[in-house]
């Protein structure tokens, strides 16, 4: 895909639930999708890109629950990001990658085309059903798993529901002067952030879990190299950690003290330095263990 060519556009899918029964196609949509206004979205109604059970309705109709809602959103010229990857592991059944920073590994937003899912799937035939055991953050880069087969998705995915699937990170963290280790607990829950929703750290949040160590301590304690171990699987759950701890990652442009975002910065923005750089898990079929790794080219910095 080159750099000012549309895409094939996207179609979002979402199921009413009975919270938002009697409530009006057009009234759902601005209330759930903040990204655009009432009249933005009263023409895509309009002009037929929003369907419900398959047909087009008026603004004005109201949802049931179980209702099927798509939305036809029409081609559009995405941002650039990187369009490949390397290969770490690969077999009928897995497939692990290193992932480059500043590419998406789901289609949301302003991307479709450029993401990590549609390059891996479109790679290689073997490849056309793969999907991601878990997720990394668009800035951050390192191994992420697919599976390929129907025995290799279920496993992976088992695995990281049981915590089984271990995953760490490497991290340069600013202004820090952190023990040699340390467990961050810092819950984590939803919270507003402009017109979407981001995590943060929260008293009322989920129970959070990340093991840290110092690997490197430089110029004076104000930097340090540190290798963080995410046990439970919040999104965002490391870059929020570090930063409730007083160390944020360096380069990250939104997660400030006390592990909130600062202001008037897009979630999707990148230019951190947070790497996954070892992966673990049991062969889907075999049960053996893989143990891969990966070092970004910023930790002899």
């Amino acid at each position: 895909m080159t750099a000012m060519q549309a895409n094939h556009g996207y179609v979002y899918r979402t199921r009413v639930g009975r919270a938002d029964a009697g409530r009006s196609v057009l009234a759902f949509h601005v209330a759930r999708f903040r990204h655009s206004d009432e009249a933005a979205w009263r023409e895509s109604i309009d002009l037929g890109r929003v369907l419900v059970n398959g047909r087009r309705v008026a603004a004005d109709e109201l949802l049931h629950a179980g209702d099927e809602l798509e939305f036809h959103r029409p081609p559009w010229t995405e941002p650039d990001a990187p369009e490949s990857f390397d290969v770490a592991f690969e077999d009928e059944h897995v497939l692990v990658v290193v992932k480059p920073a500043g590419l998406q590994v789901l289609p949301a937003g302003p991307f479709s085309a450029r993401t990590l899912l549609e390059l891996v799937r479109s790679s290689d035939a073997s490849r056309a059903a793969a999907a991601p055991a878990h997720r990394l953050g668009r800035g951050t880069s390192g191994l992420i798993a697919f599976g390929k087969s129907a025995p290799g998705r279920s496993s992976l995915a088992r695995q990281f529901r049981e915590l089984t699937l271990r995953k760490t990170y490497l991290a340069w963290v600013a202004g820090a002067r952190l023990p040699d280790s340390f467990a961050a607990r810092q819950p984590i829950a939803h919270a507003a952030h402009g017109p979407l929703q981001i995590y943060v750290a929260a008293e009322h949040g989920r129970a959070s879990l990340t093991r840290v160590r110092v690997l490197r301590r430089e110029r004076l304690g104000e930097r340090a190299l540190v290798a963080a171990q995410p046990i439970t699987g919040r999104p965002d759950q490391i870059r929020i950690h570090l930063a409730a701890a007083g160390a944020p990652i360096v380069g990250d442009p939104l997660f400030g003290p006390g592990g909130m975002p600062k202001a008037d910065v897009p979630p999707g923005a990148g230019g951190y330095l947070l790497h996954a750089a070892a992966l673990s898990f049991a062969h889907p079929t075999s049960g053996a263990r893989v143990k891969l790794r990966s070092l970004p080219d910023w930790v002899a910095r």
